[in-house]
């Protein structure tokens, strides 16, 4: 079974999220790819900082009280990742690897600012990895694809769904998407939804038949890597690469035996 392991985060399972650390230690765990989360610094510099949509906290994330829109990019230099000695991570420096590594990285804007996907794009064109990279969002903010298809028709987009009620099909085809992921947090409601409709099966296998690539995380469990290959998805997002795939390993072995 072919199935691939995408590190969300850089795998903030085993490294420090966002930093290039976390990208190395993906790299070393086999992982097939690696996700990653942008915003602009008060000078207009991409930083790889997981933050709210739209928002300007980053406590969380470095521990630093003030607002990312307030500093600039030399000040984040020395910005640690929380609980980490890691600094945090420009966008160059992202790319700069999967340059290196032809490693597929998923960068996913997480302002809605009309500044942010031109720089994201200009910086991807910069390291010539157009056929590595894919932007990456929700459905909600689904213009965000739309805008990074018409930028750069090349670029691949991947899109979350959270709505088991969706329209796959339908909604990935309006917007041009390569891929969908099928995402949750701890309670997995689309396999509480095919438990009671049976239509996820058949709907994977339209998206697959149509060349949309079919996704699902954030896989956290054996219980979670058990319900996505039994309906056959393609990927896995995940936080840990080496357990996860474990899990892969133990069920494929169970099935064929």
């Amino acid at each position: 079974m072919n199935i691939k392991l995408l590190a969300h985060r850089g795998g903030m399972g085993r490294a420090p999220e966002n930093t290039l650390a976390s990208f190395k230690q993906a790299l070393a765990d086999g992982a097939d790819g690696f996700e990653c989360d942008v915003c602009l610094t008060q000078d207009k510099q991409p930083v790889l900082i997981h933050i709210d949509f739209n928002q300007d906290d980053i406590r969380e994330a470095t521990g630093c009280s003030t607002p990312l829109n307030e500093l600039n990019w030399k000040e984040v230099q020395q910005l640690k990742s929380q609980n980490s000695d890691e600094p945090v991570a420009h966008l160059d420096d992202a790319l700069r690897f999967v340059r290196e590594n032809q490693i597929p990285c998923f960068v996913e804007p997480k302002l809605d600012t009309p500044e942010l996907l031109p720089i994201i794009i200009e910086r991807i064109h910069h390291f010539d990895v157009v056929h590595l990279v894919s932007i990456l969002t929700f459905y909600i903010r689904k213009q965000l694809l739309i805008d990074a298809k018409r930028l750069e028709p090349k670029l691949q987009t991947s899109v979350i769904f959270i709505n088991p009620f969706a329209n796959f099909i339908k909604a990935a085809e309006a917007i041009d998407a390569n891929r969908i992921i099928f995402g949750w947090s701890k309670i997995n409601h689309f396999g509480i939804y095919n438990f009671l409709t049976r239509s996820i099966p058949r709907q994977i296998n339209e998206l697959r038949a149509n060349g949309i690539i079919v996704e699902a995380g954030f896989i956290q469990t054996f219980r979670d890597v058990a319900w996505a290959l039994r309906n056959e998805v393609e990927g896995l997002w995940v936080d840990d690469v080496p357990y996860i795939r474990k899990c892969v390993e133990q069920i494929t072995n169970e099935i064929g035996s």
